[in-house]
Formats: C-alpha cells, structure tokens, sequence
C-alpha cells in the first residue's frame, strides 16, 4: 500500500457538534493504519504522551455524534514528509501536557500545528474551535504564510490562496482559488460529495 496521509473529522457529542469538529490524522502504510489525535484526557491508550495518542480508537471512528469523513488526503512525498512530522510529535509538540476545550490547546489545535510544521497550503474550517491557539502572542513568517495570534484577535495570510481573520478564536475564512467563503458558528456537515474534499499532493 503506498504511503497516504487523512485528515479526518467528526462532529462533536452534544450541541456544540451542530457548530464544531474534532480533527486528527490517519496515516496509512503497508504495516497497516495509525490514528493520531489530541484528546481532552491523558494517557488513555497504549501509546500516550499526555493527551496525544496513537490508536485511542479506530481509524474512521467518530467522537459521539456520527460517522467522520475525510477532509484531505496527502500522497508520495508530501504525505512521507507529513507522516514524519505527525511521528515525532511525541517529541516535539508543545502542548502535549496540557487541553483547554476553549480557547486552547485542544485537539485542533495540534492538528492545525503538524500542518504548519510542514507548511502545508490546506488548513482546518472554522468548525475546528482552537485550531488557531498560540498562547498570548505570536507571530510567524514562513514562505507565502503570514500568521499573527493573540485569543482576542489575529490573522493568518497564505498568499495568494486564502485570508483568515481570528476574532477571540473564531475564524472567518476567505480561500481564493477556488471563491470560497466559510464563517464561524456555522453548521458542521459532512461533505456532500468527491468535490467537497480537498484531495493535495503539495
């Protein structure tokens, strides 16, 4: 089986799932499928550093509200570069001992983190709540990819692809190629259809 990265996502339980998501990572190869994620409690599976686990559940499991889908798929050699960055993250994330449902750090924001560890072009909706925590203050300038973060207000550029506003986390999003605009606090679906995932090489 040739390598192949997921982005995988599934409702929240309760009435926060009707506006919010829980984002991990799926790496598949020929010894078979890891799950990765952040979950709000520690050390719960075999494989537990803090909150970041390896197979707490099954790959395409969700979290209480529904089945997941698949959001992104990486191939080739983008997907051996993501697959190396999601396996040293028990070494290299920063926030592997602490969860905060809201603002930070949660599950999306670790997702959110492996995907700017390799600059990837592709981000998480604004369903995914914390994806854009970075503690009190940050700045960052890599590439195409401009990013400021306080929790009350912040923004992300990735020229010339996609703008994001941050308003106490919450994102406005607007992605150029193709016009798509995504707001907050708005239903999290399913996608429809094969044109509603983003499938990358890059």
């Amino acid at each position: 089986m040739p390598l192949t990265v997921q982005l995988r996502a599934a409702k929240l339980p309760g009435i926060i799932g009707h506006i919010a998501v829980h984002y991990w990572f799926v790496i598949k190869k020929n010894s078979g499928a890891d799950r990765w994620e952040v979950w709000q409690y520690p050390e719960k599976s075999e494989c537990s550093w803090g909150h970041l686990h390896k197979n707490l559940m099954a790959i395409n499991a969700g979290v209480g509200q529904g089945d997941s889908w698949v959001e992104a798929v990486w191939h080739d050699e983008r997907a051996q570069i993501l697959a190396t960055a999601i396996e040293n993250s028990p070494a290299t994330y920063p926030d592997q001992n602490h969860y905060r449902y809201w603002p930070g750090p949660n599950s999306n924001t670790y997702v959110q983190w492996i995907l700017s560890q390799v600059n990837s072009s592709i981000g998480l909706s604004p369903q995914g709540l914390g994806k854009d925590y970075h503690g009190l203050c940050y700045f960052k300038k890599t590439g195409p990819m401009t990013h400021f973060s306080t929790p009350l207000l912040g923004f992300k550029i990735i020229w010339p692809k996609r703008f994001e506003l941050h308003l106490l986390t919450f994102s406005i999003i607007l992605e150029l190629q193709p016009l798509k605009i995504s707001l907050p606090l708005t239903p999290a679906n399913k996608p429809l259809g094969p044109n509603t995932t983003k499938h990358s090489r890059h």
